[in-house]
């Protein structure tokens, strides 16, 4: 990986937050895009305090020109585009009958449409070298949905068929294109609609008795864009403790 470049989005908190820095061990520049300016920029700077070299950068990744722009601002601060991580994602919590049509319109716009988006500004870079990899976090929701969460549970099953997809379009050229799903992972995303006592439950419901933890899921994005990985694409891993098997 050394030398390489990332682009990883959704990184200014949890599992993008920990990919980003693990990406930045492994020797990759990496520019975050984010949402969130200020949580970016904490990042980037964290990283650039520990030697690594990084940059932060506003993103809408629903908004095309918005992923047109950090598309641009990477090949032109470093380069070129060795990797694309799409992470970023929305978990509002509605149950179908009382979902608005706009918080449906939105989370499918973040999770599924960003993924679309930055693949499809970012492959032609790929395929112009014959070089590259692109890993999306989808989640083990996508396999098994989740009551409240329809509308990212489906967001999350369109980012797994259209990795499937992408990889069949790309493979002759040498890129890979792959998913993973983590299971519950300990971040603030899903303390946000869940008591200690109710986060205590869902993990002793993992087989492994435990939750995700964001490491766990960045050393497997690791691994998938080393150069040990050399022939596997269109697939999703789960990374969810065994969670997945009980269906």
């Amino acid at each position: 990986m050394d030398g390489g470049v990332a682009i990883v989005t959704g990184a200014g908190q949890g599992i993008g937050e920990a990919i980003a820095k693990r990406l930045v061990v492994e020797g990759y520049a990496v520019v975050i895009a984010e949402q969130n300016y200020q949580s970016a920029l904490q990042v980037a700077r964290e990283i650039a305090k520990a030697g690594g070299r990084a940059s932060a950068y506003q993103t809408d990744v629903s908004d095309e020109e918005s992923v047109k722009s950090v598309v641009q601002f990477t090949k032109d601060t470093y380069g070129r585009i060795d990797a694309l991580v799409n992470n970023a994602g929305i978990h509002p919590k509605s149950l179908v009958i009382n979902m608005s049509k706009q918080e449906w319109d939105t989370v499918i716009a973040v999770i599924l449409k960003g993924t679309y988006l930055f693949c499809k500004h970012v492959l032609p870079e790929m395929v112009s070298r014959r070089s590259g990899k692109i890993v999306n976090i989808t989640s083990d929701q996508a396999f098994r949905g989740s009551s409240a969460f329809s509308h990212y549970s489906a967001a999350k099953a369109g980012v797994t068929a259209l990795t499937k997809s992408i990889a069949l379009e790309v493979a002759s050229v040498g890129i890979q294109v792959n998913a993973i799903a983590p299971g519950l992972t300990d971040t603030l995303m899903p303390r946000r609609h869940s008591s200690e006592e109710e986060m205590k439950a869902k993990a002793s419901a993992v087989p492994m008795g435990r939750l995700a933890k964001p490491d766990e899921i960045a050393e497997t994005v690791a691994y998938l864009l080393s150069s040990c990985n050399t022939f596997i694409t269109g697939q999703t891993i789960c990374v969810s403790g065994g969670k997945l098997m009980l269906g």
